[in-house]
């Protein structure tokens, strides 16, 4: 998640393999400074690379100074995401499993929403909530309750994380049941046996072979982002071969390209 190097060092590979766009996550970017930022903005425009959507992931129920702490950093991530023109603004959230949280807690997280709608609003940006295990949009019912609560915010749907593990039947009806507010998708898939990421066309947590048509076939037409990839960098890998990571993705786009655009 967080790069071994700037990550405007990674740009100029990023578009020899054929990217044209990218998702940034707040841990690409939080600890740049001014001149850091204007730097990426740059060096991003110079490979012709449009960043997205830019990806949060604050804690919301924090009441008191904590509370007001999380969102001037929330509020940092927002404005970063503005200096380089993001379409989207992407958040878990919350950290804090849905079950978790007792009314007042909710009702919090509700409100810090709310108010970072406005922000991104006011900047004429959308914002999604990522559909993951533990956050406000951890199940379906928890999920159609929060957007019921954020109705009067007009910038506001989903992105939909399908991790239904090992389900694809459970990943489609999830996906139906949300559809009319899904507004970008995640795509990445694993091995059961162990979790691990894997090719997309290779992993057995998902048949994105069944996956990514309904998707089409509903009218999907937002961006569609591969989160996660094989042979990618973790904390117990910081050395991985970036180069092996980008032929990775490259074929994790191939496959979905390919498979978009087959006959149903």
């Amino acid at each position: 998640k967080t790069p071994q190097r700037p990550l405007s060092e990674y740009l100029p590979d990023l578009q020899r393999a054929g990217f044209h766009a990218l998702e940034i996550w707040q841990y690409h970017v939080s600890t740049l400074d001014a001149r850091g930022l204007t730097n990426l903005s740059t060096h991003l425009d110079a490979c012709a690379l449009k960043p997205v959507a830019m990806g949060a992931y604050p804690f919301l129920h924090l009441d008191g100074p904590e509370g007001d702490e999380a969102m001037v950093h929330l509020g940092r991530t927002v404005a970063y995401a503005a200096h380089l023109q993001s379409e989207i603004f992407k958040i878990f959230p919350g950290r804090v499993a849905s079950h978790q949280l007792d009314a007042a807690a909710r009702a919090r997280s509700v409100e810090h929403i709310r108010l970072l709608a406005q922000q991104l609003a006011e900047r004429s940006m959308l914002l999604t909530l990522e559909t993951h295990a533990n956050t406000l949009c951890d199940t379906e019912e928890s999920t159609l309750q929060l957007l019921d609560e954020l109705s009067p915010c007009k910038n506001v749907g989903l992105c939909f994380q399908p991790y239904t593990e090992g389900d694809t039947d459970a990943a489609i009806r999830m996906y139906d049941a949300l559809r009319p507010h899904i507004r970008h998708v995640h795509l990445q898939n694993r091995l059961r046996d162990d979790g691990s990421v894997t090719l997309l066309e290779e992993g057995n947590w998902l048949d994105y072979r069944r996956l990514l048509p309904h998707i089409r076939d509903s009218g999907f037409d937002g961006p569609l982002c591969l989160e996660f990839t094989a042979d990618m960098a973790t904390p117990n890998t910081p050395n991985a071969d970036p180069s092996r990571v980008l032929e990775n993705a490259a074929r994790d786009r191939d496959f979905t390209l390919e498979v978009w655009s087959s006959q149903s």
